[in-house]
């Protein structure tokens, strides 16, 4: 909260936790406001109505998942599919939760359904096009993009409990697993470096 008031990404926040927490059934006006102790007025300075704040939920969900296909496909000419492993280890910790709420919400929502499917597919088709371009013939390619991007889904499902070092250092192993290839050489070293924490910044000299 900035000044004391707060802002509509506070709103979209506090919605996320009740999202992940309870389902989308407690994504309401008056539960929220509750929460942030405050009257149901802060809200309806930011949204027009409860619709509204579902759909900016979903949006936040579909932009950091467009942004990482983007991510992804500029990169994987150069460095193949390494690039989705750093994807994958350096994404928000709370990311899979929220990934995982969504999709349970879309068990009862045709149009979230509908959203959810069309970034599944986006996603397939980036690793579907990397198998063929690798020389795969296309049904290998097809079931392999599955089982890819499946193996990421279970991870957010099971909530498997790993450190981004163990990870990192399975990663030759799962890319060998999951695309049938050898992974390169410098890949572990690669996905270490995400698992170091960031040296803070040096003070300049006075």
């Amino acid at each position: 909260m900035a000044n004391g008031r707060l802002s509509r990404e506070d709103w979209i926040a506090i919605a996320r936790k009740a999202l992940i927490a309870s389902g989308v059934e407690e994504v309401k006006v008056d539960v929220l406001a509750r929460r942030l102790k405050v009257t149901r007025g802060s809200f309806y300075w930011h949204f027009k109505h409860r619709k509204d704040l579902l759909d900016a939920l979903l949006d936040d969900w579909e932009k950091s998942n467009r942004k990482e296909i983007e991510v992804v496909e500029e990169r994987a000419a150069e460095s193949g599919l390494v690039e989705l492993f750093k994807v994958w280890l350096s994404e928000d910790p709370n990311y899979p939760a929220f990934d995982i709420a969504v999709r349970v919400w879309a068990r009862k929502s045709r149009d979230v359904a509908k959203l959810v499917h069309e970034i599944d597919e986006a996603w397939l088709s980036v690793f579907r096009h990397f198998f063929e371009r690798s020389g795969m013939e296309a049904t290998e390619a097809f079931v392999r993009a599955r089982i890819m991007y499946f193996h990421q889904i279970g991870y957010y499902a099971l909530s498997i409990d790993e450190s981004i070092a163990d990870r990192a250092r399975l990663g030759p192993v799962y890319y060998k697993a999951l695309t049938g290839s050898p992974p390169p050489p410098d890949m572990e070293d690669a996905l270490l470096v995400l698992a170091k924490p960031a040296k803070p910044a040096r003070k300049p000299r006075r």
